[in-house]
């Protein structure tokens, strides 16, 4: 009994390994990104793609990222255009505003869930009018659950930049939806 041979393939030279920072970079961001881009895309697998190609873009820059001063702010710019191309390439636009409102714990449980829609419907529809930083701080923060600290790390701002960040788009908010400032807690 003679055993197949399998087909001599060519030569592929190995890759370079990554650097074991882009490794760590990796591991600690994947996670969020691939939330974020879930959210967008409305769609798991595509958001794993996407966050994919946005990390194999970085490891082919990740010499240049380490150069400028946030890393990770220049990251969440490769994943965010990413993003946005993944959409464009599926015929779509991004679908956050769409489907965040039909997923609300609160819509779930509402003794008028016709109103609480409406409500869930405008308020995402102003999160979606707001200036790129807010909108990303907004996200982040209050529609994914991260928290300031976590916001933060994956923006590439400080601390106290995202607070300020998020104040100014609440205050936004508010305004847009015609909530005084006395009829929410501050």
């Amino acid at each position: 009994m003679t055993e197949a041979v399998p087909p001599r393939r060519a030569a592929v030279a190995p890759l370079a390994p990554l650097p074991a920072d882009f490794r760590a970079f990796h591991q600690m961001y994947r996670p969020a990104y691939v939330r974020w881009a879930e959210l967008y895309l409305g769609n798991r697998e595509h958001a794993e793609e996407t966050v994919d190609h946005a990390f194999e873009q970085l490891a082919a820059d990740w010499a240049e990222a380490l150069r400028v001063d946030s890393p990770a702010g220049y990251a969440w710019a490769v994943l965010k255009s990413r993003t946005v191309e993944a959409a464009k390439a599926r015929g779509r636009r991004p679908v956050v505003m769409d489907t965040a409102a039909f997923e609300t714990e609160a819509l779930h449980n509402a003794l008028d869930p016709i109103g609480e829609l409406e409500e869930s419907l405008s308020l995402y529809q102003a999160i979606s009018e707001l200036p790129e930083r807010q909108h990303d701080v907004i996200v982040l923060r209050y529609c994914l659950g991260y928290s300031t600290e976590d916001t933060s790390d994956i923006l590439g701002l400080t601390v106290p930049g995202v607070r300020s960040t998020a104040r100014y788009a609440r205050h936004r908010l508010k305004e847009t939806l015609g909530i005084e400032p006395s009829d929410v807690g501050e």
